[in-house]
């Protein structure tokens, strides 16, 4: 790890790194394999009924809008990191086959599960790196990564296999976490939660920072007796977790409360004689001109962005609720938000954006 990470070191991170000597890790084992679901089972179609009163169901469907039109001429597809199966299990119909691929085995699992649940029978799901494609070379048409590759390792290398296994002419569309514009919210952004669920009792310290652009992310594992012998910390692990299920939950993430009293030093400290096992793992998160950067030097061509959160569709959907007009659009909404989403990608110009394509020349 570079000086320049070292020196923005939180005073929790560093004492964990000093004091417990946690074990590399990956976002699969300390993240993905502990979720049942990525997405809190809230996807349209995949989980729920699409729904033309809900802002987020228009957004989704804009979004796969854009997929499918940024990689339209396409008959095979990869789809990377797909989570619960999106995007690929929305665009399946589109597309001649889609093969999704995943570190995580119980994602794969997640993934298959809703494959036959939805009776979508042309999206195959492999467990497998994307620094490390098992597939030939010029092997899709088209790649989708939706907040994916700046989970994997190496994103550079992820995004050189990527245009190793696009076919020439190919295009990669990616939704990133942009931290060169609005994630993280403020400099220093820190999370703790705790999970009782899949094992012993686990303490999640989570930091991030924009420059340098990083996330690292600690597993601390606690002795479960040790935890239930001491009524009042097991109090306050309980209360964590229940605060952490809360913010999910909130509307409005402006209501969250303020920095915990667990955010200190002292609390890990009183923790330390517990912890049984330290895990982390630390990646180097992207801004749309350092993915530019990367792109171009691998080869790719015509790289252009736009918002992912699609800003005239929510616009056009608040104006629309605001006047009580959403029940007549009620059996059009599909087609207009997906009209918002194709408009995106055929309107996408150079950075910044979090929405980004690019394109695997046709002759190199």
């Amino acid at each position: 790890m570079s000086g320049d990470i070292d020196t923005t070191r939180t005073d929790i991170e560093r004492w964990i790194l000093s004091e417990l000597s946690p074990s590399r890790s990956t976002t699969a084992e300390l993240s993905y394999d502990r979720m049942e679901s990525q997405s809190g089972r809230c996807l349209p179609v995949i989980y729920r009924p699409l729904d033309y009163s809900k802002r987020s169901h228009w957004q989704d469907t804009g979004l796969i809008a854009a997929f499918t039109e940024a990689l339209r001429g396409a008959r095979r597809v990869l789809d990377i990191g797909p989570g619960d199966g999106w995007p690929c299990l929305r665009m399946a119909r589109r597309f001649e086959q889609i093969v999704g691929v995943d570190p995580s085995p119980r994602r794969v699992r997640v993934q298959r599960e809703n494959a036959e649940r939805l009776h979508i029978h042309n999206v195959e799901f492999l467990e497998m790196d994307a620094v490390s494609l098992d597939f030939a070379d010029r092997t899709f048409g088209g790649v989708a990564a939706a907040s994916s590759i700046e989970q994997t390792d190496d994103p550079e290398r992820a995004l050189r296999e990527v245009f190793r296994v696009l076919k020439p002419g190919g295009r990669l569309a990616m939704v990133f976490e942009d931290y060169g514009e609005y994630f993280p919210e403020s400099e220093g952004d820190e999370e703790l939660r705790v999970e009782f669920a899949d094992g012993p009792p686990a303490l999640f310290y989570q930091a991030r920072s924009k420059d340098p652009a990083r996330e690292s992310k600690y597993g601390l594992f606690l002795d479960d007796s040790g935890v239930r012998e001491d009524n009042e910390l097991e109090d306050v692990l309980i209360g964590l977790e229940r605060k952490a299920v809360e913010f999910e939950n909130l509307s409005d993430p402006s209501q969250a409360p303020s920095r915990p009293d667990t955010l200190d030093v002292r609390f890990f400290e009183r923790l330390r004689p517990l912890v049984v096992d330290a895990r982390y793992f630390e990646l180097r998160h992207l801004t749309s001109e350092t993915l530019d950067q990367i792109l171009e030097a691998i080869g790719f061509e015509d790289i252009r962005h736009f918002d992912h959160r699609l800003p005239n569709l929510r616009r056009f959907f608040d104006a629309a609720a605001e006047d009580g007009r959403l029940d007549e659009l009620a059996s059009s909404f599909e087609d207009i938000a997906w009209e918002f989403g194709a408009e995106a990608v055929r309107a996408a110009e150079e950075g910044p954006g979090d929405f980004a394509i690019a394109t695997r020349p046709a002759e190199d």
